[in-house]
C-alpha cells in the first residue's frame, strides 16, 4: 500500500507513479529548497518533486 509522501520524506528505493510506470528513485538531490527534490530514476528524466505524492516503499525483510 502506498503513503502520501512530502519530497523531504522520499527515499532512494521508493517508487513513484509517473507517465504511466512506477519509477524507483535511483537517487536525489535538492532542488534549492526542502521542499523540493529531484528525483534520479534509471532510464527516464530528472523529475522535480514538488508536492506530497503517493510513494510505495518495499517490504523489507527480516
Amino acid at each position: 500500500m502506498g503513503s502520501t509522501r512530502p519530497p523531504s520524506d522520499v527515499r532512494v528505493g521508493d517508487f513513484i507513479h509517473l507517465g504511466g510506470t512506477y519509477q524507483r528513485v535511483r537517487d536525489m538531490r535538492s532542488a534549492g529548497t526542502a521542499a523540493h527534490r529531484v528525483l534520479i530514476f534509471a532510464g527516464c528524466e530528472p523529475w522535480i518533486m514538488r508536492e506530497a505524492r503517493t510513494t510505495y516503499r518495499p517490504i523489507d525483510c527480516l
